[in-house]
């Protein structure tokens, strides 16, 4: 694996509170440099090109190869945009991590804050590469020699480290950052909620999920058109865009300049709605072009603005935290209590509320049909959904006769087992 060619002085950058907090500030900047990269629109722009829920405009032939399951190791979005960026955000954390640890001039208090801030952006690293590779080295230090010969750690290990790095953070970070905008205990328990869903732990998933529900810090925005905005109540961590006009890189990504329309929403995703649902009415927005009408992603509003900006990017939200824990619940065969979380979400969107006497599978066959709608386009949600419920192969071989089981995870870039020749390619790749 490479890393990153302005790696940091440690004694210098660590030497006193100011200079360190600009290094995990400099971790942010780089995570929200551009558009399309893998934590700043990335996750809600590939994955959902890979499901169900985007088709495309006639753009370059490597978006086509997510549409179409049928990535190349040489695609240089894979490279650049999803492993290359995640493995620097991680190679940034350890420098922050060692030079934190190692400090004698950082003062307690904002050391264990900022360790904590490193510890949970390194799990997040964590859980979407495992999620979209599979079996990934594990990099936790920062010599390039060692890494470089790092072979692939398989899924469970992988998991190991995101619980402890998450568990480290919420017991490092502090209950609350204005707007959210840097990791909190919440954020860091919100995650570790949906990793316990994710590696099937239901007890924990529901314990989790109700310290963030239970916090009072967050509310479900009564108002759709609120979820996404800058101080919206609902939003439990978000990161700051980098220039005076960006907003999110999703409204970049999604909304159409001047009827040019690059993604839109598929007619699969479209025809679930159920009518009446306000969701379908608030984010979902319409396009003529020639006689056709498009449907678009329409969660996040502007593209970009003069400042103050309006719309941050929203990584975790407490709608999700309800959604973890109705399924953890329906898993237990605790179904009324589930039926209840489940209830919470459709009351906003002003659909009918089901009954507590539904049996447990109609209950997860709902849930997974409330999370198709309430987290479309959003980071992912519904391509690890089909894959972490074993849906994937029944629900995307409609996409056409290009499915492979073997799809269901990303292939490891070429020119990474070139320069670390222990990786190992994923099956139907090599």
């Amino acid at each position: 694996m490479d890393e990153p060619g302005d790696s940091l002085t440690m004694s210098t950058v660590f030497s006193n509170d100011s200079l360190a907090q600009a290094a995990v500030a400099g971790l942010y900047v780089k995570i929200m440099s551009s558009p399309k990269l893998f934590l700043n629109g990335g996750m809600s722009l590939y994955p959902a090109l890979s499901a169900d829920e985007l088709q495309r405009a006639n753009l370059p032939n490597f978006e086509d190869q997510f549409f179409n399951n049928s990535i190349s190791p040489t695609n240089t979005l894979l490279n650049t945009n999803l492993w290359k960026a995640a493995y620097t955000y991680i190679y940034q954390c350890n420098i922050c991590m060692e030079g934190l640890q190692k400090s004698t001039g950082v003062s307690a208090a904002l050391k264990k804050q900022l360790l904590g801030e490193v510890q949970f952006v390194r799990a997040l690293c964590y859980h979407y590469l495992v999620n979209l590779f599979g079996d990934v080295p594990l990099a936790l230090g920062t010599n390039a020699d060692v890494n470089a010969m790092l072979s692939r750690a398989p899924v469970d290990q992988v998991y190991q480290q995101i619980v402890a790095d998450l568990t480290n953070a919420s017991e490092e970070l502090p209950d609350y950052y204005n707007l959210h905008t840097r990791p909190t205990k919440y954020a860091a328990q919100a995650l570790l909620a949906r990793v316990y869903l994710y590696t099937r732990q239901w007890g924990k998933a529901a314990e989790i999920a109700s310290i963030v529900i239970n916090s009072s810090r967050f509310w479900l925005e009564p108002e759709l058109n609120n979820v996404f905005t800058a101080g919206s109540n609902e939003i439990i961590f978000q990161w700051v865009p980098v220039g005076d006009r960006m907003n999110s890189a999703e409204g970049f990504i999604f909304v159409p300049v001047n009827q040019k329309l690059n993604y839109w929403l598929s007619k699969d995703l479209l025809d679930v709605f159920e009518s009446g649902d306000l969701r379908r009415l608030k984010w979902v927005n319409p396009v003529t072009i020639g006689t056709t009408t498009y449907y678009y992603p329409y969660k996040y509003k502007v593209i970009t603005s003069p400042p103050p900006i309006h719309e941050y990017n929203v990584v975790l939200r407490l709608a999700e935290q309800y959604l973890i824990r109705a399924e953890a619940y329906a898993q237990l065969n605790r179904v009324d209590s589930a039926v209840n979380d489940l209830n919470a979400i459709r009351s906003r969107a002003e659909l009918p509320v089901f009954s507590t006497t539904i049996s447990a599978d109609e209950c997860l066959v709902r849930i997974e049909q409330e999370r198709r709608i309430e987290l479309f386009a959003e980071w992912g949600h519904r391509w690890f959904d089909l894959k972490r419920t074993n849906r994937a192969n029944a629900v995307l071989n409609s996409k056409g006769s290009s499915w492979s089981t073997d799809d269901q995870l990303y292939p490891i870039p070429a020119s990474e087992l070139l320069l670390a020749p222990n990786l190992g390619q994923n099956p139907g790749y090599e």
